[in-house]
């Protein structure tokens, strides 16, 4: 009778004879608790930066003489008002008592000086999408900004919630004036076509970027910005005349109008035409 040698001895024999040798690594058995342990050092999130915002109730605004936001429950309002108030407090404002009623919070501030608060949030087109860096890079270059123009950042936070794209608000003092539109902020201006940059420069507003040729950011009253087009110089001249009338009348300030050649088969003579509003 035939001796039948199972396949599986005679497959295994070589790596006996070679284990026999030393050749392989003795067989290292990780047990339970160590897996556990790994992956719990694996899965441990990093420490997000305090000045992150990620809650929507943390997220405020900033009137004339109140902050203000919502939140769904009282715990999140005692949360964003403790938050809030320790930050006014820190900068020298006098918090007064917070109140909350249907989802809507206040926390009523004063100044010693008169000045008053006000927020801005940044287009997240002013910098690279995804990127962190990049957009702290812009968070401080608007703070620098405000600096310069002689106004006071009280605080400065980057806003990541889910139904935004990632961005940052800065909280900071301005002298008030009787309209908004006319106190000196940090702005955005998106008219809809493309900016004469070196028209705004020449009015003497402070601009801080302009990351696209149809967006810029500046410090100043609110600009308006308005493009005219026309067959001929004098009708262009006329329509231009009438346009400043208009905005005069209605209490705009012209600060600058420059003429700029169009590339149409009819409509060959442009103008642009800035005013505060």
């Amino acid at each position: 009778m035939k001796t039948i040698i199972p396949a599986v001895i005679i497959l295994l024999s070589p790596f006996a004879a070679s284990a026999g040798s030393g050749a392989l690594p003795a067989f290292d058995f990780t047990g339970a608790p160590a897996l556990r342990a790994e992956k719990a050092v694996i899965a441990a999130p990093e420490p997000r930066p305090a000045d992150v915002i990620v809650k929507g109730h943390m997220l405020i605004q900033a009137g004339k003489d109140a902050l203000f936001g919502f939140a769904d429950t009282q715990a999140q309002f005692n949360e964003a008002a403790a938050h809030w108030t320790e930050v006014l407090n820190d900068a020298g404002i006098h918090a007064g008592a917070p109140t909350y009623k249907d989802r809507f919070f206040t926390i009523p501030y004063h100044t010693a000086d008169g000045r008053v608060l006000r927020d801005f949030m940044a287009d997240a087109r002013q910098f690279p999408p995804k990127d962190d860096a990049g957009l702290r890079t812009n968070m401080a270059l608007a703070l620098e900004a405000l600096t310069d123009a002689g106004l006071t950042s009280v605080s400065a936070r980057v806003v990541n919630l889910e139904h935004l794209l990632p961005t940052y608000s800065i909280l900071y003092l301005v002298k008030p004036e009787t309209l908004p539109e006319h106190e000196t902020r940090i702005r955005v201006l998106k008219p809809g076509g493309d900016i004469d940059a070196d028209l705004i420069k020449a009015s003497g507003v402070s601009i801080v970027q302009q990351p696209k040729p149809w967006l810029l950011v500046y410090i100043a009253p609110e600009l308006g910005y308005v493009g005219l087009w026309a067959k001929t110089p004098e009708d262009l001249a006329l329509r231009l005349e009438k346009r400043k009338a208009f905005l005069v009348e209605h209490g705009k300030r012209i600060v600058g109008e420059k003429l700029v050649p169009i590339d149409d088969e009819i409509y060959k003579f442009g103008a642009e035409l800035l005013f505060f509003q």
